[in-house]
């Protein structure tokens, strides 16, 4: 007796977001890694954005990807990420799991099975899962605070701090010094040189260097 094969899973595509809607807001994101603004259906959305731009092994990633279906159940992912590693993984947000509700177990169960299925690799990312905002929130700062640097410029920061006896300094020292505050942030955001994210960036931040960086 054959086998029945699964039904084909289709893709199905999302409409493009150019204006608010009532009750949300649109966000363009300015990702350097896709070249150019990524629109966002939230600020959940656009504030996860800095974070794959932190992230070393990704390369690029869209927002609200082509949907995947298969009968009635219908897979609307946040973020679809490529990897250096050749795979792609997508990434949903879900509310804490104890708001969970009987038909959202059910719809979680079937996207599942479908994605396992088709041999998709996916995350589900509730609250537990998400950085502590004071990350993003420094993060976001460093990031739009060095848009459009260069890698030879946050070199210069990085020789700078590693050049000192301890090789390490404060954000106020840097900024006493000629490196521009743009070359300084985009050097931490590269995680050139390193600070601790959990803490609120103040000019008494201590930056540490002497480690093998990724430029």
């Amino acid at each position: 007796m054959l086998a029945q094969r699964s039904p084909l899973i289709e893709t199905a595509a999302r409409s493009s977001l150019s204006k608010g809607r009532a009750g949300s807001r649109v966000t363009f994101f300015p990702s350097q890694k896709n070249g150019g603004p990524v629109a966002c259906n939230n600020l959940m959305q656009a504030d996860y954005c800095v974070h794959l731009e932190y992230r070393h092994d990704v390369l690029s990633y869209q927002c609200r990807p082509a949907a995947l279906c298969r009968g009635d159940t219908r897979y609307k992912a946040d973020f679809l990420v490529d990897l250096d590693s050749g795979q792609s993984v997508y990434l949903k947000f879900l509310r804490p799991q104890e708001q969970w509700s009987r038909l959202t177990q059910e719809w979680l169960q079937a996207v599942e099975a479908m994605l396992l299925d088709g041999g998709f690799l996916f995350r589900w990312l509730t609250p537990a899962h998400l950085p502590h905002p004071l990350i993003t929130h420094n993060l976001r700062f460093l990031y739009h605070y060095s848009f459009g640097c260069s890698t030879q410029a946050a070199q210069k920061v990085r020789a700078k701090v590693n050049a000192l006896p301890e090789q390490r300094t404060t954000l106020k020292a840097l900024l006493a010094s000629n490196l521009s505050s743009q070359a300084i942030c985009y050097a931490i955001f590269l995680d050139e040189l390193r600070i601790n994210l959990e803490q609120k960036l103040t000019p008494q931040t201590v930056i540490d260097g002497g480690h093998d960086g990724h430029l």
